[in-house]
């Protein structure tokens, strides 16, 4: 008798994997065009990225804080109440996503 293999496992992501991601992709969702509907996306997004960095551990969840702090920043440039470009930021913002893609999508 030959005996059925076991379905493949689920995979799994690390934590705090699928809250960022959701709280990216509201960002990119919610901010608009204004410096102030930037400035208040950015805000509920770096509330967001510091929920899901709460169970995170490991480089992923450094990765997360890293994000969140970045968006605190963004925030606080495009609201007048730190100099400096936004635009700097969003870069940094940009190579950190890329990064934590990595770091999710092996595991």
């Amino acid at each position: 008798m030959v005996q059925d293999s076991p379905p493949p496992l689920p995979e799994v992501r690390s934590a705090g994997c699928d809250e960022t991601a959701a709280a990216l992709t509201a960002y990119r969702r919610d901010a608009g065009t204004s410096r102030s509907g930037q400035a208040a996306a950015a805000q509920q997004t770096y509330s967001d990225l510091m929920g899901a960095g709460l169970n995170a551990q490991g480089a992923v969840g450094a990765k997360i804080r890293r994000l969140a702090a970045e968006f605190q920043e963004l925030s606080f440039r495009l609201t007048g109440m730190t100099g400096g470009d936004p635009n700097q930021v969003i870069a940094d913002i940009n190579t950190d996503v890329a990064e934590l893609n990595s770091l999710c999508a092996s595991g």
